[in-house]
């Protein structure tokens, strides 16, 4: 390996330089009005920086500004920094986040911040959402995973580009050191809110980022370039067998075939049918491999029998959510979205369940469990509607929405 180029860390991201990072984690739809790309910023250097340079390479963007309401200052913040993106130029609109649970602060934060983003973007007919990690936070991540005993899935870290839901999260500054953000910041003369509990050592991350020296940091990237290489291939080599051996089945159920029995594959479809954001561990996928059936992740898999040489993949009805209000066509247990445009007052969406005694599941071709664990409509107890899935039996567009790629999530090439 050649000796790398030093980089000024005062030197000023320049347009050219952005653009080039953001051509190689495209495709993008072309710049009109009605398709924006979303940004998520917070308000500090590294999110405001991405929303100057992205106004510098494309017209149409608009930036959410997510308030997690945790602070007393925190909605001042927020507006503030919507008033900053506005002297750029920028569009924003600020999202308050609802109460949430206490306990595990930063990951149950997260994940409302992210489940208001998709429905932001969503709603504003953005298919993208740039994220502003950059190379410490890619550090840290790894740093973090290697230390809690990671695997390659892990110590790959965070991905430039992957599938959230119904939007595609896009992290095109994972290469840059965060001095040269601020120093794009610097360079035009905007001004960023510095968030206090980034420095709070009470949270893990803020103690990796501030104990990482310089040599664990170039130890991070090696091990996340290696990894990366071979989470790669295995993607590939995955998406290969299951083209070969696997069958999906829109009624949310999955075939595979008894040559396609592996550790890669059984765990890529129980998280696929499950709808979980995580794949299940190893040892028990491989428990799951040697006694030949059973449950995992809240799916089922069972010997195929009529449906041919093989296992199939359900879901587990006791794991299903319970219903839900069907008004807003909300997503139902991590995989069902209901579409029905107008439904009467007081209607829920739940697991079929006792509501599908009077189908033919072998007429349908649907296994009896995947048939109890689809969505329908329920009132006062009794079934209102069956999802059109079930063809001549169904009255209710409900379309699969688990947002879990098999394979290729993260952006390989192959």
């Amino acid at each position: 390996m050649g000796v790398q180029p030093v980089i000024d860390l005062n030197n000023p991201i320049q347009a050219e330089e952005f653009s080039v990072w953001m051509d190689r984690v495209g495709p993008w739809l072309p710049d009109v009005p009605s398709a924006p790309v979303g940004l998520a910023v917070s308000g500090g250097a590294d999110s405001l920086a991405l929303a100057w340079l992205a106004r510098r390479w494309r017209t149409h963007i608009l930036a959410f500004v997510v308030d997690h309401a945790l602070r007393p200052n925190s909605a001042a913040e927020a507006h503030l920094t919507a008033d900053r993106l506005a002297r750029m130029g920028v569009e924003a609109r600020v999202l308050t986040l609802a109460p949430f649970p206490k306990g595990r602060l930063q990951e149950r934060a997260r994940d409302a911040r992210f489940d208001a983003l998709e429905r932001a973007c969503v709603s504003a007919g953005c298919l993208d959402l740039l994220v502003a990690h950059h190379l410490h936070d890619q550090d840290e991540t790894v740093s973090m995973r290697y230390g809690a005993g990671s695997g390659e899935a892990g110590l790959a870290g965070i991905a430039e580009t992957a599938i959230r839901g119904r939007i595609r999260i896009v992290r095109p500054l994972l290469a840059c050191h965060p001095e040269r953000l601020r120093a794009t910041l610097r360079a035009a003369g905007a001004n960023w809110v510095e968030d206090p509990s980034n420095q709070n050592r009470q949270f893990e991350r803020v103690r990796w980022r501030q104990d990482l020296t310089e040599s664990e940091r170039t130890q991070a990237r090696s091990w996340q370039r290696d990894a990366t290489r071979t989470r790669d291939a295995r993607d590939v080599a995955l998406a290969k067998l299951l083209a070969h051996a696997a069958v999906w089945h829109s009624a949310g159920w999955v075939f595979l075939r008894e040559d396609g029995i592996c550790e890669d594959s059984v765990s890529a479809l129980v998280r696929l049918v499950s709808g979980s954001r995580y794949r299940p561990s190893r040892e028990k996928v491989l428990s799951l491999i040697k006694q030949g059936q059973g449950s995992l992740g809240g799916v089922i898999m069972r010997i195929a029998g009529r449906f041919g040489d093989g296992v199939i993949f359900v879901r587990e009805m006791r794991s299903v959510e319970a219903s839900v209000c069907a008004v807003g066509q909300p997503l139902w247990d991590g995989r069902w979205r209901c579409l029905q445009a107008d439904v009467p007052e007081g209607t829920l969406i739940g697991a079929l369940g006792t509501g599908a005694q009077g189908l033919d599941a072998r007429r349908l071709g649907i296994p009896v469990e995947a048939l109890q664990a689809l969505p329908a409509l329920w009132r006062d107890g009794c079934v209102i509607g069956l999802p059109d899935l079930l063809e001549r039996a169904g009255t209710v567009p409900f379309v699969w929405a688990g947002g879990v790629p098999v394979t290729g999530e993260n952006g390989v090439n192959g």
